[in-house]
């Protein structure tokens, strides 16, 4: 048994080592914000949110942590939110005695709490982050007050956030189809009705408006074999036709549907997966750990895709409901194949422009620009769902095999992909121009 003084001295050399830390201490680690990024995936996932509402929880639960975050290290990330539309007034007093990055992962918890319906996922994320800085050796008094910042910032962002149409969208009238021939009709399995046709109505992030984009015009619509309308479905068809087993990995790899259904007679069994922009943003989280990249990175990593995608999906969404155009399964079993189905299940709302594509591309663009050109990485995200890995020479060859995967699948058309594609690039383009 150790003397009495010394076990006296060494409570007395802990709490000592504890005080000695300041509170504007960098304690807390990339993994950190890593497992915090998970925390909100899991949590998205488990709620199955459409792949728009998903953009919209992760876009303000980051932007959440980096706004606290970059008020409090004003060296080291610049201000974006006086870009921001509707934040360009926003100014917090600083606190003292508040640790910058536990304040930011409070935000960001307390941002994902209000967004989500299962909010045990973020209640639990709080909790442990305040018992993991308690053992970095911050006090108790720097908690507390970090708490309290990081609740200051939550309250006013939430007023912001509730102004962005979201709400209002909710009361609006369900997109009932027009039935011509030309337009979306619902789509088997499932016949569900237009997802989200009000979309075009929430407020973008960073560009000026939805319709940003001036988009190839489509070919009339025409079910003779010579008309450019027929080739555009046709393609799709023979392309089915002619699949093979790596092009059909392809399609799966990408197909990041949130709620993919499993019909077996009359049961109907429902799988839950990554969105689109969520696939992305675990990609950021693999690519920020193979870099070791410090917390600053990343969290601008973080913060600036997931604002591209939300402001990518509000515009290609504008642009399906405004072509409003017929996807491929719906002609081909009507006018070519009635027995022919498409690799993967056709999500519920117009082709045109393919919004899996434009994520990805806005996606992309903006993690060429923070990590570089010529960035091989490999991503794991869809091991947990029984697929192989896969690796990439770039974003943005990453981004090109989604254009694929959606052809592929037998979902859009290459003229949807390809527009698609270059109205994430653009839109990336524009919110890094307008932000940097």
């Amino acid at each position: 048994m150790k003397p009495r003084f010394t076990i006296i001295l060494t409570l007395l050399f802990m709490v000592s080592c504890k005080e000695a830390i300041k509170s504007n201490a960098i304690v807390f680690t990339t993994s950190d914000l890593n497992y915090a990024n998970t925390v909100l995936l899991e949590a998205v996932m488990e709620d199955a949110f459409s792949p728009p509402v998903a953009s919209r929880i992760y876009a303000y639960s980051h932007l959440a942590h980096y706004t606290t975050l970059q008020s409090l290290r004003q060296d080291s990330l610049i201000n974006i939110t006086n870009k921001v539309n509707g934040l360009e007034k926003f100014n917090m007093s600083i606190e003292d005695n508040v640790n910058p990055e536990l304040s930011a992962l409070l935000a960001f918890s307390n941002i994902g709490k209000k967004l989500i319906y299962s909010e045990q996922f973020f209640e639990q994320l709080a909790d442990t982050l305040r018992i993991r800085a308690t053992q970095l050796g911050l006090s108790e008094a720097v908690i507390k007050n970090s708490q309290a910042y990081a609740d200051k910032v939550s309250n006013e962002l939430a007023i912001w956030v509730d102004k962005d149409m979201y709400i209002e969208t909710r009361t609006y009238p369900r997109f009932t189809s027009t039935k011509k021939p030309e337009n979306w009709r619902e789509t088997p399995p499932d016949y569900l009705p237009g997802l989200e046709p009000h979309w075009d109505k929430i407020r973008p992030i960073v560009i000026d408006s939805a319709n940003v984009f001036d988009y190839k015009p489509l070919p009339e619509y025409s079910t003779d074999k010579d008309s450019e309308f027929y080739k555009m479905v046709d393609e799709v068809y023979q392309e089915s036709k002619n699949t093979t087993e790596e092009k059909q990995k392809i399609a799966w790899f990408w197909d990041c549907n949130p709620i993919m259904t499993v019909h077996k007679g009359h049961m109907v069994t429902t799988i839950h997966k990554f969105t689109p922009p969520g696939h992305w943003l675990n990609i950021v989280n693999q690519i920020t750990r193979k870099e070791d990249a410090n917390y600053f990175k990343t969290s601008k990593a973080y913060t600036l895709t997931s604002m591209a995608m939300f402001d990518a999906i509000i515009a290609a969404w504008h642009v399906k409901y405004k072509t409003d155009l017929v996807r491929p399964v719906t002609f081909i079993q009507e006018n070519v194949d009635v027995e022919w189905t498409p690799v993967l299940q056709t999500p519920p709302f117009p082709e045109y422009t393919s919004g899996h594509s434009a994520t990805s591309a806005s996606a992309a663009e903006i993690l060429t620009f923070i990590f570089g050109d010529n960035y091989e990485f490999t991503d794991n995200t869809q091991l947990r769902f029984g697929l192989e890995e896969r690796t990439f020479k770039s974003f943005r060859a990453a981004a090109n095999q989604v254009n694929l995967s959606r052809f592929y699948g037998g979902i859009h058309y290459m003229q949807g992909v390809e527009e698609g594609a270059r109205q994430g690039r653009g839109i990336a383009n524009l919110i890094l121009k307008k932000l940097l």
